[in-house]
């Protein structure tokens, strides 16, 4: 299940607000996980580098302007991913 400091940023996270859904829960959390995606801007073109960025959120999250992928498209290079600081320091 899904912590609701982990939707925090999410677009269904206003389903986790008093009064906003019968259970007081997004309906994906409970089945949701965390795991690696990357995540794309609506207008950034695929095949620029650096257009990817990898990042560990829900599975089902959802934001504004972006799209996130389960796995990179077969042209991406993955010298080509901006990965996030936690993941550069190890």
């Amino acid at each position: 299940m899904i912590t609701i400091e982990q939707c925090r940023g999410c677009e269904d996270d206003f389903y986790n607000h008093k009064g906003r859904s019968s259970s007081g829960r997004c309906w994906s959390a409970a089945s949701g996980v965390v795991r690696t995606r990357f995540r794309l801007g609506t207008w950034t073109e695929p095949a620029a580098p650096r257009a990817f960025t990898e990042m560990e959120v829900p599975s089902c999250r959802r934001e504004k302007g972006f799209h996130f992928y389960d796995k990179l498209p077969d042209f991406v290079r993955l010298e080509d991913v901006v990965r996030t600081a936690r993941e550069r320091v190890g």
